[in-house]
């Protein structure tokens, strides 16, 4: 070892939500700390390393060059100690954890990562409540909660994924669209979950064209919509997208893979923001069950590989 002690874990830490949230406020959020404290523990990383790791502006912190080298680092390295340590203690302890997540996050994003954690932790139960109730953290309830919006009072909160808005087709079914009003070229698919998300076409069309604005020929929104086939789950309407039945209005993180794959395109170049983003969300205590702390070190894992 060096003369000079490594920084402590918690300054670490407090490094890795600065730059993994963009802004000291929301890296005090997701660590349970003030932001004066987490400002003293930046500055006695810079102080330790003899070199700025942000530029602070009005619109948050930015990564250095040096800090932007630094925190890939750090950052796997806090995750492969975090999940060290979680095994051993979930290896001797409570070996359960009950998590709630939405249908479209379980079916689009979660289905297919689960069987690495079942791999890797087959000594935990992991109870999954798939839903749009909300998380019931009462005694005997919910660890944690993979939640679209933001946290009540009283409860921790870490973001997950930050998504985007935007509509998807089949690759065939876009070759053939043509150059102009090419939204009234298919039809609207909608499935009967949709508010639950915040995906709304009436929406997501007037933001885009500005609610004043005229096609030309004329285009009825709420008219499409209306006349718009429904299906029943998310996973139904995306098939039928695949096969090239119409458009799909969707959120980024629940089409990734598809997009990968080449089963679906961006067939529009408009893009919004999403509304929400999905959250962890738990007590403040959830984590003293060692099998909660680890599914959660394992999912945020996930998260930044996915990134």
């Amino acid at each position: 070892m060096g003369k000079r002690p490594l920084p402590p874990l918690s300054v670490l830490q407090a490094f890795c939500a600065i730059a993994e949230t963009g802004g000291f406020g929301r890296a005090a959020e997701r660590i349970g700390q003030t932001q004066t404290a987490v400002s003293h523990q930046l500055a006695q990383l810079e102080g330790w390393i003899g070199g700025r790791l942000f530029d602070r502006g009005r619109h948050g912190a930015r990564l250095t060059p040096l800090g932007a080298r630094l925190h890939p680092a750090i950052a796997e390295t806090i995750s492969k100690l975090e999940m060290a340590l979680h095994e051993a203690r979930a290896s001797v302890s409570v070996q359960t954890v009950s998590v709630s997540v939405s249908p479209e996050f379980s079916s689009q994003w979660l289905a297919s990562r689960l069987p690495d954690f079942c791999q890797r932790h087959p000594e935990v139960e992991l109870k999954m409540a798939v839903g749009y109730q909300r998380p019931d953290f009462q005694p005997g309830g919910l660890d944690l909660a993979i939640w679209l919006g933001r946290a009540e009072t009283g409860l921790v909160q870490e973001e997950l994924l930050m998504d985007e808005e935007f509509v998807v087709s089949s690759p065939a079914l876009s070759k053939r669209l043509p150059p102009r009003h090419a939204i009234m070229a298919a039809p609207l698919l909608r499935y009967a979950g949709m508010r639950h998300t915040t995906l709304d076409w009436q929406r997501w069309y007037e933001q885009i064209t500005g609610a004043s604005s005229e096609a030309d020929p004329p285009f009825d929104i709420a008219q499409a919509v209306a006349s718009s086939r429904l299906f029943e789950t998310f996973a139904d309407m995306l098939e039928a997208c695949r096969q090239g039945q119409g458009f799909a209005l969707v959120r980024s993180s629940l089409v990734a893979g598809d997009i990968a794959e080449g089963k679906l395109v961006r067939c529009f170049v408009e893009v919004q923001p999403a509304a929400v983003s999905y959250n962890l969300l738990y007590l403040p205590n959830a984590l003293l069950n060692p099998s909660a702390a680890l599914f959660r070190s394992w999912l945020l894992s996930q998260v930044r590989s996915s990134a």
